[in-house]
């Protein structure tokens, strides 16, 4: 950790003016040493460098011990912490430390002042000082707390998008050996199924023969195009290679709804929209996915929109149709009908899964006979989250 951490670093200027020093240090506590965390008036990249370890020197000792310190002459040995309260060869400096206690009362810093050996700090200033040092130490033990969830938060990120990478690999891959093995077999099936039929078209009793090898070919007929559907729900080639906008065009095209029903894209144009991770583009298409599939198996609607736009920093995802319908306040069992025991959760479970796992906020909008809109927000932020924290 570095003193950059510190989102908001402590005001020295204030914390000069109210202890009269010419200037102020403030030392955090990582793990065995003290860092600077602020200092000033001076260049504080000065203290880069400057790392002290508990129980050293006088700074050491009081984040050590607890108790604080007044000394009227004093000769820092470490020279990065000469030039940072700009004490020059040879001269020495009047100085107070006072230990900073964190929200539980252990100690988290130090907070240093110095100034001029011809004003030395009284034993009034150094109480003062300790009375800067307990909102001082609540606040940097914020600081510090606010850090550490940033660092949690980025690296939650980092494995969230490992995650979907590796879904989405696998799911590349099971696509492939499918239209690789499988299809190729069906085809050459087929293949070898239509040269049957020619060669015992002219046999005695061949329309018997006939009969089974045109079912055994309406069957490898089926299970090609299962086949063919099923890798394209496993991975969509056109989110490879076009982006999101145009596999949800493609997802469009191939939705199979019922006869009447209208099935409408209204995206923002790629440049709209910005950049989107390939990770978090892989989600929403799997969200849109689910999303539109529900609608069009459970929805009963003669129109369903599936809609990207950007808003602000965020992308919104939603499907929405003017189908059936239900009750948002019904338990999940009481939207399951006999025939159709699929209809359970109507596969929100599968999408509110989805949104969690991505950090994105999902909402349900729907009333019977009033139609259903699912609407996913996205912050298009989540992959900054660790730079934001560095600042």
């Amino acid at each position: 950790m570095t003193w950059r951490q510190f989102t908001a670093p402590p005001d020295c200027d204030y914390l000069c003016a109210h202890l009269m020093a010419d200037s102020v240090v403030v030392f955090a506590v990582d793990g065995d040493d003290l860092f600077v965390a602020a200092s000033g008036p001076r260049d504080p990249r000065i203290a880069e460098s400057l790392r002290i370890p508990l129980g050293f020197g006088i700074t050491g000792q009081v984040a050590e011990d607890g108790r604080p310190v007044r000394i009227d002459r004093d000769s820092p040995r470490n020279v990065v912490h000469r030039r940072l309260i700009g004490l020059g060869p040879g001269e020495s400096v009047s100085r107070i430390c006072a230990p900073i206690p964190g929200l539980y009362g252990e100690i988290v810093g130090v907070l240093a002042a110095y100034r001029n050996c011809a004003r030395p700090f009284s034993e009034e200033e150094l109480t003062r000082a300790t009375e800067l040092a307990s909102p001082l130490g609540l606040r940097m033990h914020t600081e510090q707390l606010w850090v550490a969830v940033g660092r949690h938060r980025a690296e939650r990120d980092r494995l969230i998008a490992a995650a979907i990478s590796a879904q989405e690999d696998e799911r590349r891959r099971i696509a492939f050996d499918l239209h690789d093995g499988v299809t190729t077999v069906l085809a050459t099936m087929a293949f070898h199924l239509n040269a049957a039929d020619l060669a015992v078209r002219d046999l005695p009793h061949a329309q018997a023969a006939r009969a089974q090898i045109a079912a055994a070919q309406q069957l490898a007929d089926l299970a090609y195009h299962q086949t063919r559907s099923a890798i394209s729900g496993l991975h969509s080639l056109v989110l490879d290679d076009l982006g999101l906008v145009a596999a949800l065009e493609s997802l469009i095209q191939g939705a199979a709804p019922e006869p009447g029903t209208e099935v409408e894209l209204l995206a923002d144009p790629p440049q709209v929209l910005g950049d989107i991770p390939s990770h978090a583009a892989a989600a929403l298409y799997r969200l849109a996915q689910e999303a539109l599939s529900n609608a069009v198996r459970h929805a009963e609607a003669k129109r369903i929109v599936l809609s990207l736009r950007r808003s602000g920093d965020s992308l919104v995802l939603a499907c929405t149709d003017d189908g059936r319908g239900f009750d948002t306040s019904e338990p999940p069992s009481a939207r399951t009908t006999p025939d159709d025991p699929a209809r359970h959760h109507f596969g929100l479970s599968s999408i509110e899964q989805r949104a969690a796992l991505l950090g994105a906020d999902l909402r349900l909008e729907s009333s019977p006979g009033r139609g259903t809109r699912v609407i996913v927000e996205l912050p298009l932020d989540v992959t900054d989250r660790e730079t934001a924290f560095e600042c």
